[in-house]
């Protein structure tokens, strides 16, 4: 008898005495680079750092690259900028490169072949793919990898009057939010890598799609066309479908291409947080000090638990900023398992009666 007979029948066996067993039909998406215990530690214990190559253009798009290269750094990763100027020439390219971000900046001059800044973006997109290294592209990022693989890069549609309609729903966004800091709303379905992050990092219930408020900041962007399948189009403005987000497996890792601006949702909510945080504890102090502990103890115990909630309230990140990390965690996950590709192995420590100075 073949086993899917027998669990089917022992099942049948179980329901008969109101045991209900587990459906395994409907399992959720998988992300493929969360790191385990053993390869975190494999992590912490390694004398280097996973190297990233970023893209550096001082004319242009610092802004947001700083904000990025900041994030990349708190990950424990030696983010290495590079200029347009000194391109695969320079020292970084010696040894291993575990990851490759390219940043926002400029509109992208798709008919200029000779622009510096453009021909190393297509020397690093063709670098993450024979060398099969994990690739991160924001905003204009996103725009060359899209105009390296064959998609058009045009500016965003006006109307009559010139205005742009990508950005034509802030209201909307605002009222859903009650933060500035969002404009758009993207939408992503299942079935990609993309997906699985969010996925993993909401704690997504179902398998339908995944909605969240975006910062934009781009004039351009990448073409959808059905006929050129060498990207893949993993995320849609809710509002007027045009690409915020592809992605292309290239072996074992991810280009990844994101039109909107996570580093900007992650830094804007860490400074409101810290501002919301420290507004609190200035309000807890003057009220432990209104407050007499020896009269009336149980009013100084509530004060202090309600204080102690508020914090816990603050501190907690919302959908949106957890979407934004998702995202770059898609590419910083895949950067620290690229690096412990070659990385020494953490060897198991072995118990003799010598560890213990009063033996057994």
């Amino acid at each position: 008898m073949g086993y899917a007979i027998m669990f089917q029948k022992f099942s049948d066996y179980l329901s008969g005495f109101g045991f209900a067993t587990k459906d395994t039909s409907e399992e959720k998406p998988k992300f493929e680079y969360s790191l385990d215990k053993d390869k975190k530690e494999q992590l912490k214990d390694s004398e280097e750092k996973p190297k990233v190559v970023a893209l550096y253009d001082k004319s242009g798009g610092t802004t947001y690259c700083d904000l990025t290269i900041e994030y990349l750094e708190t990950k424990g990763f030696e983010v290495i900028p590079v200029t347009p100027q000194e391109g695969l020439s320079h020292p970084a390219f010696t040894g291993k490169v575990n990851g490759i971000y390219l940043p926002g900046g400029p509109n992208v001059p798709v008919n200029d072949h000779r622009d510096p800044r453009k021909k190393f973006e297509g020397d690093l997109t063709e670098l993450a793919q024979t060398k099969d290294i994990p690739l991160l592209g924001i905003c204009r990022g996103q725009q060359t990898v899209g105009h390296f693989h064959g998609l058009n890069v045009t500016d965003i549609p006006e109307d009559a009057n010139q205005h742009e309609l990508h950005y034509e729903h802030f209201d909307t966004v605002f009222n859903d939010t009650k933060d500035p800091t969002y404009n758009s709303k993207v939408v992503v379905g299942e079935g990609s890598q993309l997906y699985n992050a969010l996925h993993y990092k909401l704690k997504h219930k179902d398998k339908g799609d995944i909605e969240y408020n975006v910062t934009c900041l781009h004039h351009q962007h990448v073409e959808e066309n059905e006929a050129n399948s060498s990207l893949r189009v993993t995320g849609r403005g809710k509002f007027d479908g045009l690409v915020e987000s592809v992605e292309k497996r290239t072996g074992k890792y991810y280009t990844l291409g994101l039109q909107h601006h996570p580093e900007a949702v992650i830094s804007a909510c860490s400074e409101a947080r810290r501002e919301k945080v420290n507004r609190i504890k200035e309000e807890a102090l003057e009220a432990q000090v209104d407050v007499n502990h020896f009269s009336d103890p149980d009013i100084a115990y509530y004060t202090t638990i309600q204080y102690d909630k508020k914090l816990r309230e603050a501190y907690t990140p919302s959908k949106d900023e957890k979407a934004a990390r998702a995202e770059l965690g898609f590419f910083s996950k895949q950067v620290k398992q690229h690096y412990l590709e070659s990385a020494p192995k953490r060897e198991a420590s072995i118990v003799t009666r010598d560890s213990f100075p009063w033996g057994f």
